[in-house]
């Protein structure tokens, strides 16, 4: 049983110059865990998500986007293994084990060395994120691709049955224009319907591999939260770059110091910094790092990012905008369609009269599925960009 009179032994004392530079770098593995998903449960994209997320294809990519980090353990003895498992929670691990022990980067060159290796973990850590959202967001786009084909071909059957009938009135009624008008347009949605459905069925198939198959009864819009994340994947991405190159730049810089111990005098500590190129203006002895530059991140990534997702907001704020107009002309032009239709078939409206409401029908139906996915497809953008189709829970 284990006893309370002996307290463990406390770990050395550790300079201020040894503190885990690491701590400046934001959390990115606990932002990343912390990170919502805009994909509602139950719905066709959550199926979706869950497909893909488990599929073959995902691991295989994420394996080779941190394959480098696993040659860093190797190099690196003191840097753990990656286990065979990918995962945030593995990723969390590697990251709290390779800082577990401060005392143990007793030289600025292996401070730098570790600050390059941690950067590692979280650039791993948010490749992760990256190729979860980026294979979410393909794998939606493509059953987008297949309902709005498939949803298309309907239009297309409904209106050739509508067209169709009306071809040997017209032909009785001796109007050459009219009937001319009227059999190019079933040529059309007949050619239409056809290339609809040739359509679907080569997005289902692409579905279907990046979902190991198991994608093939999945129907219908899905829905997704609007969600504001804290920081675009992007930019953290960007952020870590930057610490990475800071890293990478402190471990050149250290490399002549490498071994020798830095509590030393005033004295023997200036004359190390003007042999390695250093003035040793501001150092004090114990705490002597070289000189960081600004962080390059946060003009050029922030700019491009917000520029992404302030066009997308624009574009989807347009879309919700003019939708329920479209729906509207739709809903009206259906109406007039069927009504027309139905005093045609009653003998009380000439067949002339009513090719021009079946064709306003049909043509306020293409517009209005044409603008209901396109409105789906920015706010599946929206979500991709933010980074919020796959929460951190399911990384």
């Amino acid at each position: 049983m284990r006893g309370y009179a002996a307290a463990p032994a406390e770990p050395p004392a550790v300079p201020r110059g040894m503190a885990l530079r690491s701590e400046t770098g934001g959390g990115v593995l606990e932002a990343l865990a912390q990170r919502p998903g805009a994909i509602r449960p139950g719905t066709p994209y959550a199926a979706i998500a869950r497909a893909v997320l488990e599929g073959e294809g995902f691991h295989a990519a994420s394996e080779l986007r941190v394959a480098w980090l696993r040659g860093e353990a190797e190099e690196l003895s003191w840097l753990p293994d990656l286990g065979p498992d990918l995962s945030l929670a593995a990723l969390r691990r590697m990251s709290d084990e390779a800082q577990a022990q401060p005392q143990r980067f007793d030289t600025p060159r292996k401070q730098a060395e570790r600050d390059l290796a941690l950067a590692g973990i979280d650039g791993a850590a948010l490749a992760l994120a990256e190729e979860a959202n980026a294979q979410v967001f393909e794998a939606i786009s493509r059953h987008l691709d297949a309902e709005e084909a498939r949803a298309r071909a309907d239009v297309y059957e409904a209106g050739y049955r509508d067209l169709a009938a009306l071809d040997w009135p017209l032909a009785q009624a001796g109007v050459p224009a009219e009937l001319e008008r009227l059999r190019a347009q079933v040529s059309r949605v007949r050619d239409g319907r056809r290339a609809a459905l040739e359509t679907a069925g080569a997005a289902r198939a692409e579905l279907a591999a990046m979902g190991d198959s198991r994608l093939g009864g999945v129907e219908g819009l899905g829905g997704l939260r609007d969600l504001v994340a804290p920081s675009p994947l992007a930019l953290m991405q960007a952020r870590v770059e930057d610490r990475a190159r800071l890293a990478r730049d402190r471990r050149a810089a250290n490399a002549l110091l490498d071994g020798l111990d830095l509590r030393r005098s005033p004295e023997e500590l200036a004359a190390l910094e003007e042999a390695a190129g250093f003035d040793g203006e501001g150092s004090e002895p114990g705490d002597w790092s070289p000189p960081e530059g600004e962080p390059r991140w946060t003009q050029a990534a922030v700019a491009a990012a917000e520029r992404e997702i302030g066009n997308t907001a624009r574009e989807l704020e347009a879309l919700r905008a003019a939708h329920p107009e479209t729906e509207r002309r739709r809903a009206s032009a259906a109406a007039s369609a069927v009504q027309a239709t139905r005093l045609f078939r009653s003998g009380l409206l000439p067949a002339g009269q009513a090719l021009g409401p079946v064709l306003n029908a049909l043509d306020a139906q293409e517009t209005e599925l044409s603008q209901r996915f396109a409105l789906a497809r920015a706010e599946l953008r929206m979500a991709y960009l933010r980074g919020t189709l796959v929460p951190g829970s399911e990384l």
